[in-house]
């Protein structure tokens, strides 16, 4: 543990209690989090149940249609408890909640990436302007610079620029997502590495990661990874 905690304690943002963790997450909210170990390894859609011994590979639709990106981390569903950090992520200055995601989502990341070599660098997901002038800042810039702290790896916050503004992607129904973000994206420079880290706080049905990764390989990139701290399942997706 960080010396400094023996001085200041962190103290859980859901519960208050202290954390008595580097992070303000104590270990009983984090237990409390539903997890996403059973999903697929490309795009972490919820898989059926098999057995421990059973390998756990692609689903159907990414056998059948692989998408543009290699891999995605995503340690957690999108549902309560974890709802709430996500959201505080998005509010305020969202730098507790940032340390909190980046922290949990490195540790998924060294687990995944056990006997393979990590990409270069982390791109967050970028905001438009009108967006980042709302807002203030990005959330997914502040994760991406947790994790990539973490794994030792640069972040690329200008590698990635989103051109065109859309309504949320929450606000649509799913069929609607896919070209709601088509052509939203651009690589405003070529990219100087090959294998990059596309880091977000949640995915649903992966219409934005799809137009994200599709710029990024334009730009350069051999390799796109997703890392991103939950995903939506999509049978709860309208």
């Amino acid at each position: 543990m960080n010396p400094l905690r023996a001085l200041f304690p962190g103290c859980c943002v859901l519960c208050r209690r202290l954390s008595g963790r580097d992070i303000d997450l104590c270990a009983e909210c984090e237990a409390a989090f539903e997890t996403n170990d059973q999903a697929c390894p490309v795009c972490a859609e919820r898989l059926p149940r098999r057995a421990a011994t059973e390998p756990q590979g692609p689903c159907g639709a990414c056998l059948v249609a692989p998408p543009p990106w290699i891999k995605t981390v995503a340690p957690f569903a999108f549902s309560p408890p974890i709802t709430s950090v996500v959201e505080g992520l998005k509010s305020g200055n969202g730098r507790l909640q940032a340390r909190i995601l980046g922290t949990l989502l490195a540790t998924a990341v060294t687990a995944r990436y056990a006997e393979e070599a990590l990409p270069e660098a982390v791109v967050p997901m970028p905001l438009t302007r009108r967006r980042m002038r709302a807002r203030g800042f990005n959330q997914a810039a502040l994760l991406a610079g947790t994790t990539g702290r973490a794994l030792g790896l640069p972040r690329l916050g200008r590698a990635l620029a989103r051109i065109r503004d859309a309504p949320p992607q929450r606000t649509l129904a799913r069929a609607a997502r896919l070209t709601n973000v088509r052509g939203a994206f651009v690589t405003p420079r070529p990219l100087a590495v090959r294998r990059v880290a596309l880091v977000d706080d949640v995915t649903t049905t992966g219409a934005t990661v799809r137009a994200a990764t599709v710029a990024l390989r334009q730009g350069g990139a051999e390799e796109v990874h997703v890392w991103v701290a939950a995903k939506t399942p999509t049978d709860r997706v309208v």
